[in-house]
C-alpha cells in the first residue's frame, strides 16, 4: 500500500515543483486605474497557448456586508464550454470595475451595501495545450480537482439516467432524484470546486420538466436517454483523457 502511494507521489510532486519553476510563464496583475476603478489581468509570456486558468485576488471589505474571501476566476473549456484560451504573448482583463456603484461629484467611485476593494496578492495558475502546468501549485490543484469534480457528477447522471431508461421512472421520481443530487454538491462547507456538478443536475432538471408526458409511453423517452448519455460519456471521456491526469494529480490512497 504504501510502496504504490509512494510511486504515485513522485510525478505529483515533479508536476507541482515543475508548476512552481514555470511561474514566470504566466503573471496575473491588479492594476489600480486612475478614475479609482480597478482590474485584474493575465498575461501568457510563454510560447504555447494557455488553455485553462484560475487566478486569485484578495478582497479588502468596504462594508459589514462584504466578503472577504479572495476573489477567484477560472477558465476551463472542459467546464465552461465557452471559455477561449489565452493565445501565446496575449493578455486579458478578467476583472474590472465591479467594486463601485457609480461616481460621485468628483468622479470618484463609491458603493453601497457588499462591496470590496481588491488587493494584492495576486497568483495564479494555468495549464497549456501541451498539457504542461504552470503557476501556483495550490491553485493548480483546485484547478484540477474542480475537473475531478465534474467528472463525478458526469457518472453519477450517466448511472442515473441510464438507470431510469431501463425502468420507466416516473417524472417527479426522476426529477426529484436529480434535485437531491444538486443539493448534495450544495452545502456551504463545500469548496466551489466540489460544486461544479450542481449546474449540470440543474440542467438535467430543466430538460425533464420540459419533456412532454404520453400516456402509455416509456419516461424519460428512449430518444431523449440515448441523446444525453451519448453527449454525458463523451464529456466523460474528454475529461478522463484530459491532460495532466486526473489518476496522477488527485491521489486517492486505495
Amino acid at each position: 500500500m504504501k510502496g504504490i502511494a509512494m510511486k504515485a507521489v513522485i510525478p505529483v510532486a515533479c508536476a507541482l515543483a515543475c508548476a512552481c519553476s514555470l511561474n514566470a510563464q504566466i503573471t496575473a496583475t491588479l492594476n489600480h486605474l486612475p478614475n479609482g476603478m480597478e482590474e485584474v489581468r493575465i498575461r501568457n509570456n510563454s510560447a504555447a497557448s494557455l488553455v485553462a486558468f484560475v487566478v486569485t485576488v484578495k478582497q479588502v471589505p468596504q462594508s459589514e456586508y462584504s466578503s472577504n474571501a479572495p476573489f477567484v476566476v477560472y477558465s476551463d473549456p472542459l467546464i465552461e464550454p465557452a471559455a477561449r484560451p489565452l493565445p501565446a504573448g496575449e493578455e486579458r482583463v478578467l476583472i474590472t470595475g465591479g467594486v463601485a456603484a457609480g461616481l460621485d461629484s468628483h468622479g470618484r467611485p463609491w458603493c453601497y451595501g457588499s462591496c470590496s476593494r481588491l488587493q494584492e496578492p495576486v497568483a495564479a495558475a494555468g495549464i497549456f495545450a501541451n498539457a504542461e502546468p504552470t503557476g501556483d501549485a495550490a491553485l493548480l490543484t483546485r484547478l484540477i480537482l474542480r475537473r475531478s469534480s465534474l467528472l463525478q457528477a458526469v457518472e453519477m447522471a450517466l448511472e442515473t439516467l441510464s438507470d431510469a431508461g431501463r425502468h420507466n421512472v416516473p417524472r417527479g421520481e426522476l426529477v426529484g432524484q436529480f434535485k437531491k443530487m444538486a443539493a448534495s454538491v450544495s452545502h456551504w462547507y463545500l469548496p466551489p470546486e466540489q460544486q461544479v456538478g450542481r449546474d449540470l443536475y440543474k440542467s438535467i432538471i430543466g430538460q425533464l420538466m420540459d419533456l412532454p408526458v404520453e400516456v402509455g409511453s416509456p419516461f424519460p423517452p428512449t430518444a431523449f436517454v440515448q441523446e444525453e448519455t451519448a453527449m454525458l460519456n463523451r464529456q466523460r471521456v474528454m475529461l478522463l483523457e484530459s491532460q495532466p491526469s486526473l489518476a496522477e494529480a488527485l491521489l486517492i490512497e486505495r
